[in-house]
């Protein structure tokens, strides 16, 4: 334990001896994330409509007129479900279809909105919803009545772009961390010959590499504390989850990514073949695994494909615990994925590594 512990210490000081790796896993995230933290992203674009349908075939053609709206993203389900979609801000606009709509009462639809958080959003809304009602012909009604639209305002959480970015960066930086900081540092090593010179040492491999692996997570758990401090009390980020379930999701994220930098530095014979090895694994996860946009905007294909992605059970875990204050029960699909990328990563990075 002794000899661990001081080669953890040497470990971390080699680490923060290297300039350029420190400013990559500490200053270069805080630079991305305010950079878009700074700037909106929150103009009105697509309307994300939810529709309950209580009037059963009555109300089917309802919502069939309101997905034929380009500027509509309908989503249809129960009324709890629905609700719980735009409390969380994943609804711009609920509309609730009466179970007396279309039977020859007065045609009325109810729609749910947050007039205060989302005030364009809602006005917006209405009036294309009142606009489809207007316009709509329905042989059920029997007469052309206008839809009167019942509004209620609701109180939801005002999420912000940056909310959705922070656990997104967060992944990307101990992904980077784990493959380009272990990868360049043990390829230089094993160039310098100074691997070579440990294997007659006493010092055993296990204690070299376990010194190595928990001076990187000392540096995720210092990333995650300053980019959480930063964004809590710089961005106003709404932070309402556990930190230590964050902090846990994290160690076991950066146990995947550092041994794919294991695996990657085995491969590498020099410091010029590491970049792209890693910028081979790294850019595809980093845009299409839900760092900085939604997965949700990915054709379907793409989006069955990226979500078996390692980044995607890590950002998507954090970003669950982090703004939606998920438990592990919640995240039991993100942390199994994990689960099973870290042994197949581990058993790669024993194949594939050397140490000369």
């Amino acid at each position: 334990m002794k000899q661990t512990w001081v080669m953890t210490v040497a470990a971390l000081k080699m680490y923060l001896r290297q300039r350029e790796t420190v400013i990559w896993a500490f200053f270069f995230p805080l630079l991305l994330l305010g950079l878009f933290g700074f700037i909106r992203f929150d103009g009105v674009g697509t309307m994300h409509l939810g529709v309950v349908n209580a009037a059963g075939a009555n109300g089917v053609a309802v919502v069939e007129r309101f997905r034929h709206v380009s500027a509509l993203e309908v989503s249809e389900g129960t009324e709890e479900a629905e609700r719980a979609q735009l409390m969380v801000g994943e609804r711009d606009l609920l509309v609730i279809i009466p179970a007396e709509f279309g039977t020859g009462a007065a045609p009325r639809l109810i729609v749910l909105a947050d007039r205060e958080a989302k005030p364009r959003e809602t006005q917006l809304g209405t009036l294309i919803v009142q606009k489809v009602m207007d316009d709509a012909v329905f042989a059920v009604a029997g007469s052309l009545p206008r839809t009167t639209l019942d509004v209620h305002a609701v109180t939801v959480r005002n999420l912000t772009y940056v909310d959705f970015l922070l656990p997104g960066v967060l992944s990307m930086s101990i992904m980077q961390l784990g493959i380009f900081g272990v990868a360049f540092a043990f390829v230089t090593l094993k160039r310098r010959g100074i691997l070579r010179r440990l294997k007659v040492t006493p010092l055993q491999p296990r204690e070299f590499i376990t010194a190595q692996v928990v001076s990187r997570l000392v540096v995720v758990v210092a990333q995650i504390a300053l980019m959480l401090v930063f964004g809590v009390y710089v961005l106003h980020v709404h932070f309402i989850g556990n930190a230590l379930l964050l902090l846990a999701v994290a160690m076991l994220g950066a146990t995947v990514f550092l041994a794919l930098g294991f695996a990657i530095a085995g491969l590498a014979r020099t410091e010029d073949q590491v970049p792209p090895m890693a910028n081979a694994i790294t850019l595809p996860m980093l845009l299409l695994s839900g760092v900085f946009f939604s997965r949700s905007n990915l054709p379907e294909m793409v989006r069955l494909i990226t979500g078996v992605l390692p980044l995607t059970h890590l950002a998507d875990a954090m970003r669950a615990v982090a703004i939606d204050g998920a438990g592990v029960a919640q995240i039991m699909p993100q942390l199994i994925g994990l689960g099973i990328w870290a042994p197949v990563s581990i058993g790669l990075a024993i194949w594939l590594f050397r140490w000369e």
